[in-house]
């Protein structure tokens, strides 16, 4: 196989760099290899790359299904510094605020949910399913972060049958490691330190990670004539001790991990005066403030027997969030998760290997509210849910060039809810009920040859029923308090992955077509909305990605996802409004990525320098079933300037949306106005980083 320069430090330290950067489609994907160790002198093949998004280490080139990868070092050169930031570097994956980060809608392959507390995109760090407030999180130290596209149930269960954010931190070894980073922009400022060492030579290993992260706002406040009232600040803090003796098949891994945030970005901008980003907070009754803190803890062990490995997850994450909304009172929410997997990973000759496990979650979830004025009294809604799985898939190597995969989940849910409210009534509800589904998976792939790979793909996904964590003000009744449906998908994919020309092309398609059942939607008014289920969707389209080596210093990105999310047989249950033929909310038509990256030919210093350029244009999506609020389709450009230097020391420029185009995240309709979250407006900045 040809080699190339990497996209990034491609002389540092004296590296060489492989041409076949990673790179793996099955739906489209591309994923690059990071920088070698300096004393490696073979270049990284494809067919090397493990990845775990088949939650077991599997050649990249050998996974049936639509995975991405994009490296720690490829973030950073984009600018990616939270989840996000992500579809900045991955094609057809959405992510939006809908008001502020606690509340955000991921969608892949027009797969997505208005539900806040049950997206339909999970994400996973180190194998531990995140509370659905804390998916936009912080990125720090990240190896790699594996996008995962299309239902996931067999493996990943509840809230993955759109798709699966997988991102993998990296682990202290016997390696001293260090880094000292910053960012100053017009928009924010950002200190990011971090050091791994090893306290027991081959044996007991640490690492210590912080971040302070401040946000200095975009909206003017006409009522005040206050600027930047939308800012924000987040602390984060991690440590983590790994205890691996050498030759030994015992590992034991533990994470401590605080997230803190205090902002004011829950901002919602009349159509009149969103594009000069103006809020009025003498008309909207003030300036929201929200705080959320997030405690996790993992542990997790590992035991090699040989032939298969035995490791179990346990997981605990403590999140608040207390709420001063404009109307000037306070709705705090508290959730505990905690969850335990026990899979066993095998391989039994050269034909067989596969992974099974049994699963655990259990949530609590508590939403309180004050008294508002003379008409409702205080309320407290308390859902809670224990889920339980258990898991199989294994793939069998038919001939030299064809293996079969099958997998099979089966799920298990039992919900609960108790309401209580003092007035007026008062009111009581107690309620539970339990869910089942079986989520298969099969998949055929072919190896025509070294480079090039086909498979078709049929997979399932499952968002559980449940009870309404949120009930309307105006509830009189227990009408809404009744369970809704689980939401369930099944994709039907043929995909391509390999490389051509070479090497100098690696390249990936798939073309899908999903079908979402009992769809869960909100119905009824903004102040007072509730889950139901609506019936039918369907989501089908291609995906198209490659990565060029142009030559030895240039390289591009391309990527793009065309299709269409729409209802085919739904509509409103309380209204009975048809929704059929209306596009899924969040949902666009088509993205597309183009990037380039370019290192400037030079022998004056002892480094790189390199110019980066990228954009991304996002159609039409909208807000609401019904297809009265949108986002017409935008374009957003992004440049920089990297300066890399084979000392550690590394220096950047950089200009993100740089037409300052204004967009809307999300939109709702209140009193004959139409109001608005505002995406991010250009920014300008400079950033500098060393390592050891």
């Amino acid at each position: 196989m040809s080699e190339f320069k990497g996209t990034a430090g491609r002389r540092a330290k004296g590296c060489r760099w492989p041409a076949g950067l990673l790179f793996l489609a099955v739906g489209l994907s591309a994923g690059t290899v990071g920088a070698q160790d300096a004393t490696q002198e073979e270049p990284v093949l494809l067919n090397t790359i493990e990845v775990t998004a088949t939650k077991r280490l599997q050649p990249l080139s050998e996974v049936d299904g639509a995975v991405s990868v994009r490296t720690g070092e490829e973030l950073r050169e984009a600018g990616v510094r939270t989840v996000e930031d992500l579809g900045k570097v991955f094609p057809g994956l959405i992510i939006r605020k809908r008001g502020n980060r606690a509340y955000s809608s991921i969608s892949l392959r027009g797969v997505t949910s208005p539900d806040f507390y049950n997206p339909a995109v999970q994400v996973y760090v180190d194998g531990v399913p995140q509370d659905p407030a804390y998916l936009t999180q912080e990125l720090v130290d990240v190896e790699r972060v594996e996008v995962l596209r299309g239902p996931q149930g067999t493996l990943y269960g509840r809230n993955a049958h759109g798709g699966v954010i997988n991102v993998i931190t990296r682990k202290p070894d016997n390696e001293l490691r260090g880094r000292l980073s910053g960012t100053v922009s017009t928009h924010d400022r950002m200190v990011d330190a971090g050091i791994s060492v090893p306290i027991v030579e081959d044996m007991l290993y640490g690492a210590l990670d912080i971040r302070r992260s401040d946000y200095l706002g975009q909206i003017h406040d006409v009522a005040t004539g206050d600027d930047d009232i939308d800012d924000s600040r987040t602390w984060f803090g991690r440590a983590k001790l790994e205890f691996a003796p050498k030759d030994n098949p015992f590992s034991l891994a533990l994470t401590a991990q605080h997230d803190e945030l205090v902002s004011h970005e829950e901002l919602y901008i009349s159509e009149a005066n969103l594009e000069g980003l103006d809020f009025d907070s003498g008309a909207q009754g003030g300036v929201n403030e929200i705080k959320r803190n997030v405690d996790s803890y993992a542990l997790t062990a590992a035991y090699d027997f040989g032939a298969a490995t035995l490791t179990s997850v346990t997981s605990y994450q403590d999140r608040d969030i207390s709420k001063r909304l404009i109307q000037g009172f306070d709705t705090p929410e508290f959730q505990e998760t905690l969850a335990e997997e026990l899979r066993l990973e095998f391989g039994f000759g050269e034909r067989w290997d596969g992974v099974m496990g049994l699963y655990f979650q259990d949530t609590d979830f508590k939403r309180q509210l004050p008294a508002i004025g003379a008409f409702f009294g205080t309320s407290e809604n308390r859902v809670e849910s224990q889920s339980y799985a258990a898991f199989g898939e294994v793939t069998y190597v038919l001939t030299d060039s064809l293996d079969l995969t099958g997998g099979l989940r089966w799920s298990y849910e039992d919900a609960s809810i108790d309401y209580r409210r003092v007035a007026p009534g008062p009111l009581s509800i107690q309620d539970d009920d339990s869910f089942q589904d079986i989520s298969p998976k099969i998949a055929l792939g072919w190896q025509v040859s070294e480079d090039h790979r086909l498979y078709a793909l049929v997979s399932r996904g499952f968002k559980p029923g449940g009870f309404n964590h949120t009930l309307p003000f105006t509830l009189m009744s227990d009408d809404v308090s009744v369970s809704y449906d689980s939401e369930t998908s099944t994709n039907f994919e043929l995909g391509w992955h390999g490389a051509l020309f070479d090497d100098r092309v690696e390249a990936g398609a798939a073309a899908y077509w999903i079908l979402t059942e009992d769809k869960q939607i909100y119905v009824g008014p903004v102040t007072g909305q509730y889950l139901r289920n609506a019936g039918e969707a369907q989501s089908y389209g291609v995906e198209l990605e490659a990565r060029v080596h142009a030559t030895e210093d240039l390289t591009l990105d391309l990527g793009a996802m065309l299709g269409r999310s729409e209802f085919t047989d739904a509509r409103d249950p309380d209204t009975g409004t048809q929704y059929d033929g209306n596009r899924v909310p969040f949902a666009p038509d088509y993205t597309f990525q183009a990037a380039a990256r370019y290192f400037v030919p030079q022998d004056f210093m002892p480094g790189d320098i390199s110019l980066r350029v990228a954009g991304t244009y996002v159609g039409r999506a909208y807000f609401d079933e019904a297809n009265d609020l949108s986002q017409p389709g935008y374009l957003l450009l992004d440049a920089a300037v990297d300066l890399l230097l084979d000392n550690g020391i590394s220096l950047g420029l950089f200009v993100d949306n740089i037409t300052d185009k204004v967009y809307r995240t999300y939109s709702y309709q209140s009193g004959g106005d139409v109001f608005s979250s505002a995406g991010e407006g250009r920014v300008f900045g400079v950033t500098g980083r060393f390592e050891f």
